[in-house]
């Protein structure tokens, strides 16, 4: 049976809360984060706007400030998601079938899901208790991640749930590039990207499934090698 591995200093009576020095290190990386797109962003329409007229390379000026502003729009999401995670109350929780937030994740992911020609299976899954639009949103960046990560071949999932006493184990498996043992802590923290994605994201994909399954009380992990998939783990309360 799998089991998590315990994060370095942690305050098992947070229930998912930050140090003040934890706080101030994730602001920090957010900001180095945001300067950059924004550097360019600015940089790209001071030269545009000066040079318009005159400057052959002005397409590809635009084509920088785009992608600046892509970038800078896809960290503002992530943020706004990380706030919203932490925000999760008990008192607002429900009894939440798995099954329906999986088959509405699904229904969202079908176009993406068709194009990479990935296959999900899943068992039939329990309810649990939670917050539901915050259980759809990991399933679905669960799912994501495993399509990033898929490799060469087709992506094959595989969702299941195993009860212990008064919670349930989740485990997301997938056929994807798998990841190496040293980073298999650091993918959770924000900002961090795991390498041979496609595409790269803003790095707060899997930190946003900590924040949300840590405020349900629960725990987060994963296990891979290379080559052969990853399979992450996590536990919530029983419905």
């Amino acid at each position: 049976m799998p089991s998590p591995s315990p994060r370095q200093n942690e305050d098992p009576t947070r229930a998912g809360g930050f140090t003040d020095r934890e706080l101030a290190d994730f602001l920090s990386r957010a900001c180095h984060d945001l300067r950059s797109p924004l550097r360019a962003i600015r940089a790209h329409a001071e030269l545009f706007a000066r040079d318009a007229a005159a400057e052959p390379d002005a397409a590809q000026r635009l084509g920088f400030i785009v992608d600046g502003a892509k970038k800078l729009n896809s960290l503002v999401d992530a943020l706004s998601a990380y706030s919203l995670a932490l925000r999760i109350e008990r008192a607002s929780f429900q009894t939440t079938p798995m099954n329906v937030a999986l088959r509405t994740v699904l229904s969202r992911l079908e176009d993406a899901l068709r194009s990479q020609g990935a296959e999900v299976a899943y068992d039939s899954l329990p309810r649990v208790s939670g917050d539901p639009d915050r259980l759809i949103e990991l399933l679905e960046r669960l799912v994501r991640n495993a399509l990033q990560h898929s490799g060469a071949s087709p992506p094959r999932v595989r969702i299941s749930a195993e009860q212990q006493r008064e919670q349930w184990l989740f485990t997301v498996r997938d056929n994807g590039s798998g990841i190496d043992a040293a980073y298999l802590e650091r993918i959770f923290d924000p900002f961090e990207r795991i390498q041979g994605g496609s595409g790269a994201g803003a790095g707060m994909g899997l930190p946003i499934c900590r924040v949300i399954v840590e405020r349900h009380g629960g725990r987060i992990w994963a296990e891979s090698q290379p080559g052969e998939g990853a399979a992450f783990f996590f536990t919530l309360p029983a419905g």
